[in-house]
C-alpha cells in the first residue's frame, strides 16, 4: 500500500515555500499518477453512505449551485428507546443522479486512507488537516466562483474535472465568499484534471469546478497553515504556565496599585520572551502542532501490542511526553506523567533524565542494579503511560489524536 509524503504532491519543497506558498496556484501534472490505489474511491463511498453510525452532518448535497436541505436525503431510525437521524442512501444517489454534487467532510475520521492522505499535510505544517471528498455528476458544474478561507491541495482520483482559477489577491478576506463571473474576468489557469494531477490553491484564491463527461470524484486537503500571530500565542501561554504569573489579581484595588502589578507582571513576560531559546522554541511548536487534536494518527492498540513485546534487548528512549519530577524521599522520587502521579525509585527517576535528548538504552539496562525482568518490567510500565518507546517507533505522546468545489 502506498505512503505518501509533502514533496510527492507539491515536488520540491523549497521552490514550493519560496515560489507558490501563500503566493499563487501550483499544478502538477502526473504527480500521483499510478499511485492513487490507496486513496479513497468510488467504491470506498458506497461502503461509507451504507454505514448507519456516520452522523448526517459528514455529508452534504448541492445542486444548481445551492444546499440541498439534509431532510432531502436523511431518515429517522430507531436506535433502542431513541430515535437517530440517519443518511438514506438511495436519496442520496436520487440527488447525485438528477445532477447533486454530494461532498463529504472530515472523510479522515472514518477512512484510514483518508488518513494516510492527511498525514504528510499535517506533519508538513505543523496542524491540523482535513480530507474533503468531492463526488459530482458528469456533465455537472459544482459550486459557483468561490473562495476559502484554508489552503486547499487537490488531488484528480476518477474522471475529469474543470478547473477555473484566478489570480490569488494581495489583500485577501479570511473568510470564505462567492463571485459572480462578471466579477473576476478572464481565469488566470484553466484546466482540466485528470487522475493522478494535484493542484495547489491558496486561500482566499477564487475558483470554480466542474466534471466533463463521466463522473468526477476529487479529494481536497484543506489546511490552516499557523499564523505568526497563531505561534506567538501559543509561546506566550507557555510561558505564563509558570508559577509567577499563577496569582490572583485585584484589579479594582486602584488604578495605581493596578497599574504597577500589571507593569511588573509585563516586564516579567519581556523578560522570559528575551531569553527564550528560539531553536527549543520551534522544536516544542512542531511537536505541539504535530501533536493537536486532528494532525496526527492514533495507533494506541498497535503500540500496546508492540510494548507487550519489548525484550531486554530492545532500545528504548525518551518520548516528547512531558515528565515532571517531584521531590525525593525514601529513595523514591515523585514523577507526574499524562494525568498520573507515580513515586519511582531514584534510580529509575535518575534514568529517565540520563534519557533526555536521542539517547537510547537496552530494556535490560535501563533499571540499574536490578534483575533484568525487572528492568524490562519498569521500562514496559513507563512505555505504557508513553513516556518511553522502542527505537524506530514513531515519536510522540501516547494516544496521539488522529488524529466546497
Amino acid at each position: 500500500m502506498d505512503t505518501y509524503s509533502f514533496e510527492d504532491f507539491v515536488g520540491d519543497t523549497d521552490v514550493f515555500f519560496t515560489q507558490y506558498f501563500d503566493r499563487r496556484p501550483l499544478l502538477r501534472r502526473g504527480a500521483l499518477a499510478g499511485r492513487l490505489a490507496g486513496l479513497p474511491s468510488v467504491r470506498q463511498l458506497d461502503d461509507v453512505l451504507a454505514l448507519e453510525t456516520v452522523p448526517p452532518s459528514y455529508l452534504r448535497v448541492t445542486k444548481g449551485g445551492k444546499g440541498v436541505p439534509s431532510g432531502a436525503y436523511t431518515r429517522t431510525v430507531a436506535r433502542g428507546a431513541a430515535l437517530a437521524e440517519a443518511l438514506n442512501p438511495e436519496k442520496v444517489y436520487e440527488l447525485f443522479r438528477s445532477g447533486g454534487t454530494v461532498t463529504w467532510n472530515s472523510l479522515h475520521h472514518v477512512l484510514p486512507s483518508a488518513r494516510r492522505l492527511r498525514e504528510p499535510f499535517a506533519d508538513a505544517f505543523a496542524t491540523e488537516a482535513e480530507v474533503v471528498v468531492f463526488a459530482t455528476p458528469a456533465r455537472t458544474d459544482g459550486f459557483s466562483p468561490h473562495h476559502d478561507s484554508i489552503d486547499v491541495f487537490v488531488v484528480q482520483v476518477d474522471g475529469t474535472k474543470t478547473w477555473r482559477v484566478w489570480d490569488t489577491p494581495e489583500h485577501r478576506r479570511g473568510d470564505e465568499g462567492s463571485y459572480t463571473p462578471e466579477e473576476l474576468g478572464e481565469p488566470a489557469l484553466e484546466v482540466t484534471l485528470e487522475p493522478g494531477d494535484v493542484l495547489y490553491v491558496p486561500h482566499g484564491t477564487p475558483h470554480a469546478a466542474g466534471a466533463k463527461s463521466e463522473l468526477s470524484l476529487h479529494l481536497s486537503v484543506g489546511v490552516e497553515p499557523r499564523r505568526w500571530r497563531h505561534l506567538l500565542q501559543d509561546t506566550v501561554a507557555a510561558l505564563v504556565e509558570d508559577d509567577d504569573f499563577h496569582a490572583f489579581p485585584h484589579l479594582a484595588d486602584g488604578a495605581e496599585a493596578a497599574v504597577a502589578a500589571l507593569t511588573a507582571k509585563v516586564e516579567l513576560l519581556r523578560d522570559r520572551l528575551a531569553r527564550l531559546d528560539a531553536a527549543d522554541e520551534v522544536k516544542r511548536l512542531l511537536d505541539t502542532g504535530r501533536s493537536r487534536h486532528g494532525a496526527g494518527r492514533t495507533r494506541e492498540f498497535a503500540r500496546l501490542a508492540a510494548i507487550d513485546t519489548l525484550g531486554p534487548g530492545t532500545l528504548i528512549r525518551r518520548t516528547v511526553t512531558p515528565v515532571e519530577f517531584g521531590s525525593t524521599a525514601d529513595g523514591k522520587t515523585g514523577l507526574q506523567v499524562a494525568g498520573h502521579r507515580l513515586n519511582v525509585p531514584d534510580a529509575v527517576a535518575d534514568a529517565l533524565r540520563g534519557l533526555d535528548g536521542e539517547r537510547t538504552v537496552t530494556a535490560a539496562e535501563f533499571f540499574p542494579g536490578v534483575p533484568e525482568a525487572r528492568s524490562v518490567g519498569v521500562a514496559r510500565g513507563l512505555a505504557r503511560l508513553g513516556v518511553l518507546e522502542a527505537v524506530g517507533a514513531a515519536r510522540g505522546a501516547a494516544g496521539t489524536a488522529d488524529g466546497g468545489h
